[in-house]
């Protein structure tokens, strides 16, 4: 085994210690770009379009990461999940976009919230592990020689409670640890996962997986 493989096996291994319920190192000539996956943030409209800093049209265009794509051999696709306790499709569209607009909510009289409710509360936090996750192995990456290695999350960024917003004309507040998403970017993250060996079911089943992917070179 070649120094750069042991060097990929430790990132994977690092990645699974640091809490990833799934890591896995592939030939990033197996990531799947389709415009089509960034028409879904416009068709239908994403809340966060043109809103959140690290969302489309505020990001690289589809074709210019395609070119980027192109110069990296290797991607490390990193994923976390949750359980689903309670059915998601319980609560209504709107009130899962409330839920992430303002987490912590309970409707229910008791406080404990419904298992909807705990659900959305659960699958948020896998979603900012999954980002924190990104950020250390890109991190450790970079010290191992990966000089240009770079992190993808998956969904909008929730590292604050809200996004400073385009218009408000402020700088992001956490510079150095937000990222885009990989289906911001384009990415089919269905098709990616597969040909990376870690599928996932969707609509999902017993549980909900997040994937973030690290490009390296």
């Amino acid at each position: 085994m070649s120094l750069v493989d042991r060097k990929l096996k430790l990132l994977e291994s690092l990645s699974l210690k640091k809490g990833a319920y799934r890591a896995r190192v592939f030939d990033s000539k197996l990531v799947v770009v389709d415009e089509r996956v960034r028409l879904k943030c416009q068709i239908p409209l994403c809340p966060h379009f043109g809103n959140c800093l690290t969302c489309p049209p505020n990001v690289i265009t589809v074709d210019e990461f395609t070119r980027v794509l192109g110069k990296y051999g290797t991607a490390l696709l990193l994923q976390t999940r949750s359980s689903i306790t309670g059915k998601i499709s319980d609560a209504e569209k709107k009130e899962v976009l409330e839920y992430f607009a303002a987490p912590g909510k309970k409707k229910s009289d008791g406080g404990e919230g419904t298992d909807a409710e705990k659900s959305l509360h659960d699958m948020k936090l896998a979603a900012i592990r999954l980002h924190k996750l990104v950020n250390e192995v890109e991190s450790e990456a970079m010290t191992l020689g990966f000089h240009y290695a770079v992190g993808l999350i998956g969904g909008e960024c929730m590292l604050c409670t809200k996004c400073v917003g385009v218009a408000s004309g402020q700088a992001c507040r956490r510079p150095f640890q937000a990222r885009p998403s990989m289906e911001g970017v384009g990415i089919d993250v269905i098709k990616t996962s597969k040909n990376a060996g870690l599928p996932f079911d969707l609509p999902p089943k017993d549980d909900i997986v997040w994937s973030g992917m690290i490009l390296l070179d």
